[in-house]
């Protein structure tokens, strides 16, 4: 045999022995979160263009879904809460538009639970849509609620992919008693290690979390989210966040971990891309990216948008009503009084006519542009059923209310008929500095009446202070009820001063 073809049967001989190489094969995350009932379009005043909506998100969907070989549209919670398409009907509108585009699975958010715990079942029973969520537990016993799926598995072109869900742990600050009694919420961490020690032993070669839990900002100290939850728990290759309604653009990366959120309202839609080793079996690379889902640039599926329409029939055209005209912006701020929040609580004030009123920025969940305002908008603004208590009081109290308002991670007090003077580099706990009532120094052993939103009466959003009133009497109107009748009374809505709180 020759020198040449020897050498040419040894190197056949070796490339037959040697493995064939490996394939990286890409799969396709396309993903939402905190719509919040959000599925018509709205026009964006600024680009005079209009955005959002369920049918621009469906025909951005079907884009996607047919160009890749390997897909899955997954949510992180807070489907409908906000809107009156999403909160009249408690949801069902949301749920009829996930199961339209074909969602995988989806998580609950907190406001998924706004309506009660069987309000909640009815909702889950009434979708083909599955919905996982590992850490809501009954109280009594520490078993899974049996209407959550705790994860599930999906083959995706051959890729066994795990799915699981978490809503944040904090549910007691965030939700009225009577929505969760009974149910217990595991700590995050936890409940992600078991969930993939779960999923790994059914054969999940690439694991996905949903989270409801948020992410850390430097502005939020104290706030643990997906970062923690990731650091503490190997093997989560995709994180879907939601809670926090700021969009990740770049997406973050813990370690080989990539972590997703698209904002809120159905402005953005998410966009992950997994690349899998068909060899190793693993997740070898990522990458994630945001679309702006503007009408003119993606489109509209017919489908999807007459399920919307009918929804908004349904609800009714007396929400479109003009009850106002807003001659200015008029936005919202969470570290720090707003125009937005000074008006809502001058007319809570001016209804009850107390002392001083006060508001959660977290409560507020909607800004007014220049132009006609409608009941639609008063709703967005205050989509929950929530009514005012007027309570009494000292000032003792009322220190400990505003020091609790000047300390939170979360967002200060919107408040009317007072000034806050604080440091916001002295420690949590002792940065009120000054406390002011109709213009008068706040006097420890006087009684104050203050109107306030009943979540926050019962502890919501962690406010302390309230709990030592004297005594308290409840509104029968619902909070938005009264700012339309505010708005109705105003006409052209005034546009409060800001400066009640002073930063030292």
């Amino acid at each position: 045999m020759s020198p040449v073809l020897r050498v040419l049967l040894i190197g056949l001989c070796a490339l037959a022995a040697s493995p064939a190489a490996a394939k990286v094969v890409p799969l396709v995350v396309v993903h939402t979160n905190d719509v919040h009932g959000w599925i018509l379009p709205r026009p964006d005043r600024k680009a005079s263009r209009s955005l959002g909506g369920a049918a621009a998100l469906a025909a951005y969907v079907k884009a996607e879904r047919a160009a890749a070989e390997r897909f899955l549209l997954l949510d992180g919670g807070d489907w409908w809460q906000g809107t009156p398409e999403g909160s009249i009907p408690k949801g069902k509108a949301v749920g009829e538009v996930f199961d339209a585009l074909g969602y995988d699975a989806v998580v609950t958010g907190n406001h998924e639970f706004d309506s009660g715990e069987e309000s909640l079942k009815s909702l889950v029973a009434g979708m083909k849509t599955p919905v996982v969520t590992s850490n809501v537990l009954i109280e009594e016993t520490g078993a899974q609620v049996p209407y959550l799926k705790p994860f599930l598995v999906k083959d995706v072109g051959g890729v066994k992919v795990g799915i699981f869900g978490l809503v944040t742990s904090h549910m007691r600050r965030l939700q009225f008693p009577k929505n969760i009694s009974g149910l217990a919420f595991e700590v995050e961490a936890e409940a992600a290690r078991k969930a993939v020690t779960a999923l790994k032993a059914q054969g999940a070669e690439v694991v996905v979390m949903l989270s409801h839990v948020g992410q850390e900002y430097p502005d939020r100290p104290g706030i643990l989210g997906d970062e923690t939850v990731v650091k503490a728990v190997p093997g989560i290759d995709l994180v879907v966040g939601g809670h926090v309604h700021l969009p990740l653009d770049p997406a973050r990366r813990v370690g080989p971990t990539l972590i997703v959120n698209t904002g809120c309202y159905l402005e953005k839609a998410g966009k992950a891309v997994l690349e899998f080793d068909d060899q190793s079996r693993k997740v070898v690379g990522s990458t994630a990216s945001l679309r702006t889902l503007w009408l003119d640039e993606v489109g509209e599926d017919a489908a999807v948008k007459a399920l919307a329409e009918k929804w908004r029939l349904e609800v009714g055209h007396a929400l479109d009503v003009v009850v106002a005209t807003a001659t200015a912006p008029m936005h919202r701020d969470r570290l720090k009084d707003s125009v937005m929040g000074n008006w809502v609580t001058d007319c809570m004030r001016r209804w009850t006519k107390t002392d001083l009123s006060v508001q959660n920025s977290g409560g507020l969940r909607f800004d007014f542009a220049p132009g006609p305002i409608r009941l639609r908008d008063i709703f967005t603004l205050m989509p929950f059923d929530n009514h005012l208590v007027t309570v009494y009081l000292t000032g003792k109290a009322l220190g400990e209310v505003f020091e609790s308002s000047v300390s939170s991670p979360i967002g200060v007090l919107q408040l009317s008929g007072g000034t806050v003077r604080y440091d916001a580099s002295a420690s949590a706990g002792s940065r009120l500095k000054g406390l002011s009532v109709r213009g008068r120094p706040v006097q420890p052993e006087e009684t104050y009446s203050v109107t306030v939103d009943e979540f926050v009466v019962k502890g919501g959003a962690g406010f302390s202070g309230f709990g030592t009133a004297t005594e308290s009497a409840y509104h029968d109107s619902l909070t938005r009820d009264i700012l339309g009748w505010c708005a109705t009374e105003e006409g052209t809505l005034r546009v409060p001063a800001l400066g009640r709180y002073v930063k030292q």
